[in-house]
C-alpha cells in the first residue's frame, strides 16, 4: 500500500481537513488553533469521522485515545496525527454508567491497544472491538476501573480477598 502524505503548507492542510470534516459530517463545533483541528461528534458519528481522517484525508497516524471522567458520562478524545506538523482531535461524549462506543480498530488498528486501555482505567466498552480484556489490572476478581473519580483508595477495601 503506496502513503501519500497531505499536500501543501500546514495552514492550508489543517483548513482542508476542516473542510473535509464538515463537507462529510455534522460536526457539533469544530476550530483550527495553532497546529490543530478540534472536531466534537456525536458517539455515533466517530467511525465515520475517523475513517474520512484516513481513506479521504490521508491522515495516517492514531496516536491515542483518552478519556476522561465527567462524574456521570466520559468524554473521548482521539489524537490523528498527519506525519508533518498536523494535528486532528477529535472529542465527542458519551453518557451512563456503563459506557459504550463503536471501536475503530477497523480503521485505526493502533486503536486496539489504546481502547483497551480506555477499558480497563475507565471501563469504557468498545463494541465490535476484536480483543476487549484488561491491560493492566488482572483479570479475574477485579471489578474496579481505577481512574474513575468515583473509585474509592482504600487497600483494604479494594484488594479485600484477592490475597
Amino acid at each position: 500500500m503506496a502513503v501519500t502524505l497531505p499536500e501543501g503548507d500546514l495552514q492550508t492542510r489543517l483548513e482542508s481537513y476542516l473542510d473535509g470534516f464538515k463537507n462529510r459530517h455534522g460536526l457539533e463545533e469544530s476550530v483550527v488553533e495553532g497546529n490543530v483541528v478540534r472536531v466534537a461528534v456525536e458517539p455515533g458519528f466517530v467511525p465515520a469521522v475517523l475513517a474520512t481522517a484516513r481513506e479521504a484525508l490521508g491522515i495516517m497516524h492514531l496516536a491515542f485515545i483518552t478519556v476522561v471522567d465527567r462524574m456521570g458520562s466520559f468524554e473521548v478524545h482521539y489524537e490523528l496525527l498527519d506525519l508533518r506538523g498536523g494535528i486532528v482531535r477529535v472529542k465527542t461524549t458519551i453518557q451512563g454508567e456503563e459506557p459504550v462506543i463503536d471501536t475503530v480498530t477497523n480503521i485505526y488498528p493502533t486503536a486496539n491497544w489504546h481502547e483497551r486501555e480506555a477499558y480497563d482505567m475507565f471501563g469504557v466498552a468498545f463494541k465490535g472491538h476484536p480483543d476487549l480484556r484488561r491491560t493492566y489490572m488482572w483479570q479475574d476478581h477485579f471489578d474496579h476501573h481505577p481512574l474513575l473519580k468515583s473509585f474509592e483508595i482504600s487497600t483494604r477495601r479494594t484488594f479485600e480477598g484477592l490475597r
